[in-house]
């Protein structure tokens, strides 16, 4: 426990003079955290810090995902939503497909396997993008049908990976019931979060105290 903090404070502290750096040069701080990486690589710094899934998924990507729906414009989604929609479903599916048919024209892989590792990377996730967009004052359009379409994607990449590992494994599935579990994954996720996060407002207009309306956000994220 006690090496994994000393570890994570390394990375804090590289990160700060990263920050600092690349403030210096007026250079995207993202882009300066990826040369810093690469360059730990090729000093041979290893890091032995166990990230697991249940950590990256119940505690990094939350508030991620939560801070960027919480600055989404609903006026500007609400308009665009037919564009993100189709973005975010036939969009991402084109992109698996053609990912898969890459990886077995280029490089022999069998279709399956370039199947899943398709529908796998598909649903991008541009943090980075959208990081360098703010610290830029990139505003508009373009910024909301990224920032949206990353944050429905992940919908269809949910299903279409479990689809495919299920097709692969002889079960049969049609595509009635492929799209009816894509709407029940997309209907149950907007009832929970809209359920949760009414329940959390409602406690955090109960008081005036910053510290706990931020640890309130941090729960429903």
């Amino acid at each position: 426990m006690t090496s994994d903090l000393s570890q994570l404070g390394v990375l804090l502290f590289v990160s700060a003079l990263v920050a600092i750096l690349t403030r210096r040069l007026r250079q995207p701080y993202t882009v300066g955290l990826v040369l810093a990486g690469i360059g730990l690589y090729f000093l041979h710094v290893r890091m032995q810090l166990h990230l697991s899934k249940d950590l990256i998924f119940s505690v990094f990507l939350p508030p991620l995902v939560f801070e960027a729906a919480l600055c989404i414009s609903w006026r500007e989604f609400k308009k665009d939503l037919p564009v993100v929609a189709l973005l975010a479903t036939l969009g991402v599916m084109l992109a698996a497909a053609v990912t898969a048919g890459g990886m077995h024209y280029a490089l022999n892989w069998d279709w399956g396997s370039a199947a899943v590792f398709g529908v796998l990377i598909a649903a991008t996730d541009p943090v980075s993008v959208i990081a360098t967009f703010k610290e830029a004052g990139v505003t508009g359009r373009l910024r909301l049908l990224i920032e949206s379409e990353s944050l429905l994607n992940d919908g269809t990449a949910a299903v279409a990976f479990v689809a495919t590992l299920s097709v692969l494994a002889g079960e049969r599935h049609d595509v009635v019931s492929i799209l009816g579990t894509l709407l029940l994954t997309i209907g149950a996720g907007a009832l929970i979060g809209a359920v949760i996060g009414v329940g959390f407002m409602l406690l955090a207009g109960r008081t005036t105290d910053h510290l706990v309306e931020i640890t309130l956000t941090t729960l429903a994220a």
